[in-house]
C-alpha cells in the first residue's frame, strides 16, 4: 500500500519540490491534507477538511512552518549541497527514498496521538475518533496548541520552576510546553539546571539509539525498559510503537528509522539559537572520539513557554540555517552526518554516547534555563 498517510505527516516537502520557485516562497508551503485525511473526514463526525482547515495547515500552524529539519537531514545523507543552499536538497526523490526517516525527523513537532474519548477536549472541531495530527485535524491541532500556550503561561505564573505539563497530559502539550521539551534540546521550565536538561536529553538519546539499533524492542512497555528515568516520563502502558506510530500504520515496520529521525531532530534543534545558546567552536577534536570535530559548547538551554512564538520561529528558517552553515564548522549538517555515520556503522550506544558527550558538552552545568532573548 502506498504510504499516503505518512506523506501527509511530513512538512510540505513534496509539494514544495514540485512548485519550488524560490527558497523564500517555499517556506510557507506546508503539509498537504491527504486522501487518507479526506476519507477520515467522511467517516468521522467532524468535517474537518475544508477551506479553513487547508488555510490553517498552510499558514497558521506554529512549529511546523518550514521543512528545515528535512533539508538538514537530506544534506547530511547524500545530498551534496553547498553551505547556504540546503533547501536544494528537498527533491521529490530524496523525500521518497528517505520518507520514514523524515517522518521521524518531523515527529517531535507534530506527534500523532489519540484524543481522550471519555473526556474529549472542549475545543471546536476535535473528533476523538480520529488520531490527532496537524493535517488530519488542523483546526483542532491549532486549538490545542493555543490552549497549551495559554495554559502553560498561567501555570508558570502560579508555580514557577515546574513543568507546565507532564504524564497524563496530551503529547502536544508536553513536548512543546512541558516536561518533554528535551525532544527539542530545551529545558522543561525556566530555572532548570543545564545538567538536568542534559540528563533528560541523554536518556532520550539512549532510548532512541536502542530503537535505532534494534537493541530495544518496540513492543515492550517503555516503563519496563532498562533506561534510567525513562519510566518517569512514560509511566503507563505505552510502547514505542504506541508513541511513534499511533494511527500511522505505514512506519511500524521501520521504527528504527523513525527513532533515528527523532534523535536527529533533537540534535539539530540544539543548533537553533532559539533553543540552545552555543559558544563558538574552537577547532578542537572530540577528545574521546577524535574522528569528529567538537561543536561549540552549550552555554544555556532555553525554555519555550516563556518565549514569544514569532521571535522563536524566526530562528527556525532557511535564512537562519544558511547563516549558520556559512559560518560554523562543524555545522548542524556535519554533526547530523556524524550521528548518521555511527548509526549506519552499527555502533552500540556505548560508542555513540562518546560522541553525544562531545556534541553536548556544557560550559557550566549549573547554568539556569530561561527564555533567552526571545521575549518582548
Amino acid at each position: 500500500m502506498k504510504p499516503i498517510s505518512l506523506k501527509q505527516c511530513l512538512t510540505a516537502t513534496v509539494i514544495a519540490m514540485v512548485i519550488w520557485p524560490t527558497a523564500s516562497s517555499a517556506f510557507q508551503i506546508l503539509p498537504r491534507i491527504s486522501d487518507v485525511d479526506r476519507k477520515l473526514a467522511n467517516l468521522g463526525g467532524n468535517q474537518f477538511v475544508d477551506g479553513l482547515g487547508q488555510w490553517l495547515v498552510g499558514n497558521a500552524l506554529p512549529m511546523i512552518k518550514s521543512p528545515v529539519h528535512e533539508a538538514i537531514t537530506l544534506n547530511a545523507l547524500d545530498c551534496a549541497a553547498a553551505a547556504g543552499a540546503e533547501s536544494s536538497c528537498l527533491t521529490t526523490e530524496g523525500v521518497r527514498v528517505n520518507q520514514v526517516l523524515l517522518y521521524g525527523v518531523r515527529w517531535p513537532d507534530d506527534p500523532p496521538f489519540a484524543l481522550n474519548r471519555a473526556s474529549p477536549p472542549r475545543i471546536a472541531d476535535c473528533d476523538p475518533k480520529v488520531t490527532l495530527r496537524s493535517t488530519a485535524q488542523p483546526k483542532c491541532w491549532k486549538g490545542l496548541f493555543s490552549d497549551a500556550d495559554k495554559t502553560a503561561k498561567q501555570r508558570m505564573a502560579k508555580k514557577p520552576g515546574e513543568p507546565a505539563f507532564g504524564p497524563g497530559d496530551y503529547l502536544l502539550y508536553r513536548s512543546h510546553f512541558g516536561d518533554l521539551q528535551f525532544f527539542h534540546s530545551m529545558a522543561a521550565h525556566d530555572g532548570e539546571r543545564a545538567a538536568d536538561t542534559l540528563i533528560r536529553m541523554k536518556m532520550w538519546a539512549e532510548f532512541l539509539w536502542g530503537l535505532g539499533s534494534k537493541s530495544i524492542p518496540a513492543g515492550r512497555f517503555i516503563r519496563t525498559l532498562d533506561v534510567a528515568q525513562l519510566d518517569v516520563y512514560f509511566p503507563g502502558d505505552i510502547t514505542a510503537t504506541n508513541l511513534f506510530a499511533t494511527g500511522i500504520v505505514e512506519v511500524r515496520k521501520e521504527l528504527d528509522k523513525v527513532a533515528m529521525g527523532a534523535l536527529l531532530h533533537m540534535v539539530q534543534d540544539s543548533f537553533s539559537q532559539a533553543h540552545t545558546g552555543r559558544n563558538p567552536e574552537t577547532g578542537a577534536a572530540c577528545e574521546a572520539f577524535g574522528r569528529f570535530p567538537q561543536p561549540g559548547t552549550i552555554a544555556q538551554f532555553y525554555s519555550y513557554a516563556g518565549q514569544i512564538g514569532s521571535l522563536h520561529d524566526h530562528e527556525d528558517t532557511f535564512d537562519s540555517l544558511a547563516i549558520h552553515t556559512l559560518q560554523i564548522s562543524p555545522s548542524v549538517v556535519e554533526v547530523s552526518r556524524a550521528f548518521l555515520t555511527l548509526w549506519k556503522e552499527g555502533a552500540p550506544w556505548s560508542e555513540a554516547e562518546k560522541y553525544f558527550n562531545c556534541a553536548f558538552t556544557l560550559q557550566d552545568p549549573e547554568a539556569r534555563a530561561g527564555a533567552g532573548p526571545f521575549v518582548n
